[in-house]
């Protein structure tokens, strides 16, 4: 069972001071212009830090995204502890406020993800396959693709199963690189690796530098673009 408890000492890593945890570095912080459509909409500040050293080192992802929409203003407050070569989500959890207000926990258990939603409707428990191939990151949170950083090198095209809590969705999608080109990032032209996110209706573009700092995220079908602000 999911107890309340047990979701509380998961997510007190994500909670406590980093000084507590020894070596706390940043591995890339700053902020992406959000538009829809081709209008501005909102705003995303994020911070990615490392801590703790070698085997025992941990991503630690934070960030807030302030974005319009038709239904109204909302808020996202995400946290996230990633672990190990392949960047796998141990702990995640959100708050969303405004439009559609939510809390959402989610830890790792074996191969499945149970996902804890509290709502204005009240509490859902759901399980997601958490198996190989598997990474989570919220669609409307750009910073989170940096967890596409172990794929980046592939020569293939690569089968993920992407989860995302917000909208309680897992999609199966194909990631693959579509080649180079210069991206702006405020007054600057950064050379830029272009990667693919394919299948169903909802397919996108990201585009890395050569650190695999996420420098643009589309979709087009929802007309949602991410454009970084500028670089450290």
């Amino acid at each position: 069972m999911f107890r309340a408890i047990q979701t509380a000492a998961v997510f007190s890593a994500l909670t406590l001071p980093a000084l507590l945890f020894g070596q706390n570095v940043s591995v890339d912080e700053g902020a992406f212009r959000l538009t829809v459509n081709g209008e501005v909409v909102g705003r995303e500040e994020f911070s990615i830090r490392r801590v703790g050293r070698g085997s025992e080192a941990r991503l630690i992802l934070r960030g807030t995204v302030d974005m319009d929409s038709p239904q109204g203003h909302r808020t996202l407050a995400p946290a996230m502890e990633a672990t190990g070569a392949e960047m796998a989500v141990t702990a995640y959890q959100v708050k969303v406020t405004g439009s559609r207000a939510s809390e959402i926990y989610v830890t790792l258990s074996g191969r499945r993800y149970m996902a804890k939603v509290i709502s204005a409707r009240g509490e859902e428990v759901r399980e997601f396959r958490a198996g190989p191939g598997s990474i989570l990151l919220d669609r409307d949170v750009a910073h989170q693709y940096f967890l596409l950083l172990p794929f980046l090198d592939r020569s293939d095209a690569v089968s993920l199963t992407v989860l995302s809590p917000v909208a309680g969705e897992q999609t199966r999608l194909t990631f693959r690189r579509i080649g180079e080109e210069e991206v702006r990032i405020g007054t600057q032209l950064i050379q830029g690796r272009h990667y693919r996110l394919e299948g169903g209706a909802d397919s996108g573009d990201v585009w890395f530098d050569e650190q695999g700092r996420v420098l643009k995220v589309t979709f087009p079908s929802r007309g949602y673009l991410a454009e970084r602000e500028s670089l450290g």
